[in-house]
């Protein structure tokens, strides 16, 4: 597969989760987004929220690094492209999430070694 066809096909993938899809039985990712935050407002009691922005970014973005750089085997300009995302700022957020770009599917998702930022691609 070439590395265009791979991204356009990530592409209409990603596509197919967009707010405009009704489906209930692929419910779209804006909509479980929106359900979570509802949630999250109504565990709040009243309470304000200190720093949403950045407590939404820091727990949607290190999943979404993980799983990309799982797609692309560890690959971090092909990742970055897939993301559109500049190589450095791409690797700027994996040092801030200490995420390494390993390939491993296991590796990616333990906590243990998460904080191991020896290996980069």
């Amino acid at each position: 597969m070439s590395r265009a066809l791979s991204i356009t096909t990530m592409t209409n993938r990603a596509a197919s989760f967009s707010c405009m899809s009704k489906s209930d039985d692929n419910k779209a990712l804006c909509h479980s987004v929106a359900d979570c935050l509802d949630e999250y407002f109504s565990t709040l009691n009243g309470h304000a929220p200190k720093d949403l922005y950045e407590t939404i970014l820091g727990q949607v973005e290190p999943p979404l690094l993980r799983a990309t750089l799982r797609y692309c085997d560890g690959n971090q300009s092909r990742a970055a492209d897939l993301l559109g995302l500049n190589r450095a700022t791409l690797r700027k957020k994996l040092s801030q999430y200490k995420i390494t770009a390993r390939s491993d599917r296991q590796s990616d998702r333990s906590p243990d070694l998460s904080s191991d930022a020896s290996y980069v691609r």
